[in-house]
């Protein structure tokens, strides 16, 4: 097995909560030769490979152009849209309302969705991206583009692979670990997957303390430069009282998922929520039911969020179930799982791309999107998870089921998650050094 490679560009916000530090892994999304490096990146890696004058050149051509971007809002218009990224091009303006169909995707606007452009210095487009969903877990990105090429106007659906670059923060907490990564600048995204590594070890609704700290790194994805936010966690250590809680990221020959400092597998089976999103309703062997008002079990836990999250599947399996029911679940999708598991994601808004009876998914893939379809007082997600035709709380259900690394894979592993720790202590003598000059203490 290949030495775990790896390059540091450290760039050093001050000794705050919010301390930040970013390198360069290679990760899942992208190869050591196919990163795409900052600018400060190329000039360290490239300086020796090319002449100065015609890295000077290659610049004073990007000067030309402007980028922008913009997700699409409530009672968004074009007009609106485009009046926000600087666009000033009627020709432009008539090519997209020429698109028909469902390929245009301004002709009916998706809350939430990244465009990016690139533009004249006068507003003109040179190329305009529409992107699909990102989850945290995709090493690629489908977007519609819109391009000028030789005067004239083009456009396609293309899909590209992802630019990972990992960013370290640490954070103690005062109140809530929510509040802790919003002082650390932790992206939403980010908070959820720790939730879900912590959960393998702590309550995380209960088990969180005032003066317990922790330390992260994820990644930062980008597509030809442009930003597309956050990734996967890749790090964490959660201090507490004495005890340490870690899990790093390792992708080995013919393993893959998350391990202690050991190597023991703190990998869990299944997502314990499957979307970004708030428990509005729990487990419960007899619940009140909210539109009919009877008392009845509830088997499966109700995640509130927004019409149109993104839910994923919770692990790797098949579609056995994709059905409607008016007075019921709604649009609906049922998982099968080895192990005797099943998974279930109800009252949909509508499916992802490609969801059908027979189609196999992976942990993490898109699958739908959140919605009010069925009997539901707002949007939300039911989602159940059954083991031998059983239901199980999904929320505090043992699924580690992983093997730990043993012999010349956990040497190989220990050697490849050395960096993120050296990364891990420096950054926590620093969160210890800002602590200590708050409190005045030695």
């Amino acid at each position: 097995m290949k030495p775990f490679k790896t390059k540091f560009t450290k760039i050093l916000t001050g000794l705050g909560v919010a301390a930040a530090l970013l390198f360069s892994i290679p990760s899942p999304a992208v190869s050591q030769e196919t990163a795409l490096p900052g600018k400060g990146e190329v000039v360290l890696e490239k300086a020796g490979e090319i002449e100065l004058g015609d890295l000077i050149q290659q610049w004073a051509s990007e000067m030309d152009h402007v980028y922008a971007e913009t997700r699409i809002q409530a009672k968004d218009t074009n007009k609106k849209i485009f009046e926000r990224l600087g666009i000033n091009d009627k020709a432009f303006v008539r090519y997209v309302n020429s698109i028909k169909g469902k390929e245009n995707p301004f002709a009916r606007l998706q809350k939430g969705r990244l465009i990016q452009a690139r533009l004249t210095p006068t507003g003109e487009v040179i190329s305009l991206r529409v992107f699909r969903p990102i989850d945290s877990l995709s090493r690629d990105v489908a977007y519609f583009q819109v391009s000028k090429e030789s005067g004239k106007f083009k456009h396609a659906n293309l899909k590209s692979e992802i630019d990972a670059f990992p960013i370290a923060s640490s954070a103690v907490i005062k109140t809530t670990l929510e509040s802790a990564a919003v002082s650390a600048n932790i992206p939403a995204n980010v908070l959820a997957q720790i939730k879900e590594r912590l959960s393998t070890s702590m309550d995380v609704n209960k088990g969180v303390a005032a003066g317990d700290s922790f330390s992260v790194i994820y990644e930062r994805r980008q597509i030809d430069g442009a930003d597309l936010g956050s990734g996967k966690l890749l790090a964490i250590e959660y201090f507490s009282k004495g005890k340490t809680i870690d899990s790093y990221w390792y992708e080995g020959e013919g393993v893959e998922g998350y391990f202690d400092s050991e190597g023991n597998n703190t990998d869990i089976t299944f997502l314990r929520m499957p979307c970004e999103a708030r428990v509005t309703s729990t487990f419960n062997r007899v619940r009140k039911h909210p539109v009919t008002g009877r008392l009845r079990p509830h088997w499966g836990v109700d995640l509130g969020a927004p019409r149109g999250t993104p839910v994923y599947a919770a692990g790797d399996g098949v579609i056995s179930s994709k059905k409607y029911q008016r007075r019921g679940y709604g649009y609906w999708l049922e998982l099968t799982h080895a192990g005797g598991y099943k998974s279930l994601y109800a009252h949909l808004s509508k499916y992802a791309p490609g969801m059908a009876e027979g189609v196999k998914v992976k942990k993490g893939q898109l699958i739908g999107y959140v919605g009010t379809s069925g009997m539901v007082t707002g949007p939300h997600l039911h989602y159940e998870l059954k083991k031998d035709g059983q239901q199980i709380n999904p929320l505090i259900a043992d699924l580690r089921t992983g093997e730990n690394l043993k012999d010349d894979a956990l040497e190989d592993y220990k050697l490849a998650i050395s960096p993120m720790r050296r990364q891990i202590a420096m950054l926590s003598r620093l969160q210890l050094a800002q602590n200590s000059a708050s409190t005045g203490s030695d």
